[in-house]
């Protein structure tokens, strides 16, 4: 997931080589928005499970990074992939190298920890190993086997874009978009249509329009277009999301839907905010450095909770409100830790973490 730079040896940092990403750099943006959505994964998965205090919090915690979660590595990658043709083999084999490689042994790094802490039998290990081609079997994983497989589609996709014109594309994320509204409706129809195969929209509905929607926003939004509405846009969603979820006039599961209208409108405001917003100079060298590393700390982040953090947090019963902060930030820098470790002691560490 990691994306290379051209800087000159002249700016370079001392610690660990960090590169200064030059003001005038035009790609600068996608590093802040990979690095914002992998803080975002951290955040949902933080709660520890068995705390009660402040349990209030979570489901506006998890509002807040659900926009800027999964979503927002679906619209990054599109933006980087769907921007150019790319030829099928030679993009099919770079991802399995980088992407499910790394995936396959951390799968199986996991699965020896749940052994080794007496969750999991040896034996249910290796009939999950042979499993893992065809589900994921870290639940946090599944992001994975969804972007290869809009990966594939990429090729096909790629090349349409380059002959399309942009109000097809708009029609097409139009429609798209109304798919957003249906988990609004509680309706045995609506349901028919979007989640059995043959129904009317169950191929159209989905991450496939996030990936599109990121090629759209980087190819065609401007900062010129973008008004500063889009700035607000955030905390008012949040702010109404806030107001509503004690009445429970919409459905907590709906709020909290990745794939509902809420969470997409707060994810096309983060990304654009992300892309048009200054960012201090001295800043950027270190979101540089966690976007270069950033899917080596999604698959190791919650070894880094489960095994580490929540055993050491759970006794003192901390309330959401802090532990969640707390557990994000201290997750993102061990798994950094960690992943940067790899990166510079192991062999073919790319293979590993991907970086």
């Amino acid at each position: 997931m990691g994306m290379k730079h051209d800087f000159p040896k002249s700016t370079l940092f001392p610690f660990n080589k960090f590169v200064m990403v030059l003001l005038k750099d035009r790609q600068y943006w996608i590093d802040a928005v990979r690095s914002f959505a992998c803080i975002c994964v951290l955040m949902t998965h933080s709660p520890i499970p068995s705390t009660v205090e402040g349990r209030i919090f979570i489901p506006v915690y998890n509002f807040c990074a659900v926009g800027g979660a999964s979503i927002l590595f679906f619209m990054i990658s599109g933006a980087l992939v769907l921007y150019k043709r790319q030829e099928f083999f030679s993009f099919i084999k770079k991802r399995i190298s980088r992407i499910v490689l790394p995936m396959v042994i951390w799968t199986i790094v996991s699965l020896i920890v749940a052994c080794l802490e007496g969750k999991l039998e040896w034996n249910e290990m290796l009939d999950k190993i042979w499993m893992i081609p065809f589900a994921p079997q870290v639940s946090t994983y599944w992001f994975i086997y969804v972007i290869f497989g809009i990966y594939l589609l990429t090729p096909i996709i790629s090349t349409w874009l380059a002959n399309t014109e942009r109000r097809e594309v708009e029609v097409m994320l139009l429609l798209w978009g109304c798919t957003l509204l249906f988990p609004f409706v509680q309706s045995d129809i609506v349901q028919r249509m979007i989640a059995f195969a043959g129904g009317y929209f169950y191929y159209f509905y989905g991450y496939l329009g996030f990936a599109i929607l990121g090629y759209y926003l980087r190819r065609y939004v401007t900062f010129e277009k973008c008004s500063w509405r889009l700035i607000v846009a955030p905390f008012i969603v949040i702010v109404c999301v806030m107001a509503v979820y004690p009445t429970n006039i919409v459905p907590h599961s709906v709020l909290q839907n990745r794939l509902a209208f809420p969470a997409v409108l707060l994810a096309i405001s983060y990304f654009l905010l992300l892309k048009h917003v200054p960012m201090i100079h001295w800043l950027k060298r270190f979101v540089y450095q966690f976007a270069q590393h950033s899917f080596g700390i999604y698959l190791v982040h919650m070894l880094v909770m489960r095994s580490v953090l929540w055993p050491i947090l759970e006794p003192l019963q901390i309330t959401h409100a802090i532990a969640i902060p707390m557990i994000t930030l201290s997750t993102a820098i061990i798994s950094f830790a960690i992943v940067w470790g790899i990166g510079k002691v192991v062999p073919f560490s790319k293979y590993i973490v991907g970086v």
